[in-house]
């Protein structure tokens, strides 16, 4: 932008200086030659026809008037007239500024629409938490009700809030799952077994995989305890490492492109209750990159906490 700027410049430079030699010659035509050579005309042919007469005639006279006319004429015509150029310049910088205020115009109204989205996600992200906490504080006069009840019913409640919270279009294939931990009957090592879940294509939640700790997005985020971001699993910097030749099924690089997976801790235990898994078939819908606004992995954490409420509820003093 500012090189074209500067070449805008410099030809209006250029053309302001070949304008003002053109109009600087064209007055010294009019003025010089044109009405010079007029007035020159007039006068010597009043001389010549009064000195072939012997004396200035009435005819004399008058085109000695006539060429003073034409004098004063051309010096009115000469001061009235302005150099179009500057004109011209003055309305190409006008035009331009117009076209920058049009752009930042345009800007500013793609910048509003772009924050009413984050402002309306920010809004749903905050209703969901509050329909999940009135959820769980509901579970509360219900005696011997399961964790896993009370996280369904939050997911649920707050099932469309959290769908304009995760940004996702109606496009999109996605999934929302709670896995909890559990010990293996055949192993020492743990197993991550989905509990509540919403998906936009519906199953039984018995179909859902069990994923071994280390073993897939959800086991690997369960045995560092840590969050996990992948914005495309196709990448090929990720290589084979959350190949799943044994867990795998023939649409996963389909619908399972984008995750989100983060730990549920309760209290101050390091090791995870188990894990909130969120995914989508929209490479890039999650992404470790700062962005504008809300940050699509923001409701993935949410989920993680009410979850973890909901653990605390459902084996609160209460319940003994």
């Amino acid at each position: 932008m500012d090189v074209l700027s500067n070449l805008a410049n410099e030809l209006s430079a250029k053309f302001l200086s070949f304008a003002k030699k053109h109009f600087n010659a064209s007055m010294f035509v009019k003025l010089g030659l044109v009405l010079g050579g007029a007035t020159i005309a007039a006068v010597c042919q009043g001389v010549e026809l009064a000195h072939a007469n012997h004396e200035f005639s009435s005819w004399s006279i008058a085109g000695f008037a006539g060429a003073v006319l034409v004098a004063i004429g051309g010096v009115f015509v000469a001061m009235t007239e302005t150099d179009i150029a500057t004109t011209l310049d003055v309305a190409r910088r006008a035009i331009d500024e117009a076209r920058l205020r049009e752009r930042r115009m345009e800007r500013f109204n793609a910048d509003r629409a772009v924050l009413r989205k984050e402002l309306d996600r920010g809004l749903e992200l905050y209703n969901s938490m509050d329909v999940m906490r009135g959820s769980i504080e509901q579970s509360l006069d219900i005696p011997d009700v399961a964790a896993a009840k009370i996280i369904q019913t939050c997911l649920a409640a707050a099932r469309n809030s959290l769908l304009v919270a995760l940004d996702f279009s109606i496009e999109e294939t996605w999934t929302i799952c709670v896995y909890m931990a559990e010990a293996s009957g055949e192993s020492d090592k743990i197993n991550l077994r989905c509990i509540a879940h919403a998906r936009k294509i519906e199953c039984e939640i018995e179909e859902a995989r069990l994923w071994q700790e280390g073993v897939g997005v959800a086991g690997v985020c369960y045995s560092m305890g840590n969050e996990i971001i992948i914005p495309d699993m196709a990448a090929p910097e990720l290589g084979t490492v959350f190949h799943l030749a044994a867990n795998n099924r023939p649409y996963d690089i389909e619908r399972y492109r984008s995750m989100a997976s983060i730990p549920i801790c309760i209290g101050s235990s390091k090791t995870p209750w188990g894990v909130v898994v969120v995914t989508t078939d929209l490479p890039g819908h999650f992404t470790i990159e700062p962005a504008d606004g809300v940050s699509t992995s923001e409701p993935v954490r949410a989920i993680a906490a009410m979850a973890a409420l909901a653990v605390r509820a459902a084996a609160g003093p209460a319940r003994r």
